[in-house]
């Protein structure tokens, strides 16, 4: 059975940073960016909607691929 590996984007706000750039946020609030992921993660565990509209996928490769057609492996 082929199996897939899929990327994911989520999307969720980091409020109160001290930083007009979000590549500053990210580089010197650490605890803030993380603590804004985990209450994202813990609010769509409970709204299907949301977590559906939160998340855009952006990759997949099938995880089985050996770069061969199995007929040409025999």
């Amino acid at each position: 059975m082929r199996t897939y590996n899929h990327a994911f984007t989520l999307g969720f706000a980091v409020p109160g940073s001290h930083h007009e750039k979000w590549e500053d946020c990210l580089a010197n609030e650490k605890d803030k960016v993380i603590h804004a992921l985990m209450l994202r993660i813990a609010e769509l565990t409970n709204n299907t909607n949301e977590f559906l509209e939160a998340l855009d996928g952006f990759d997949t490769y099938d995880e089985n691929f050996t770069g061969f057609d199995s007929e040409e492996e025999q």
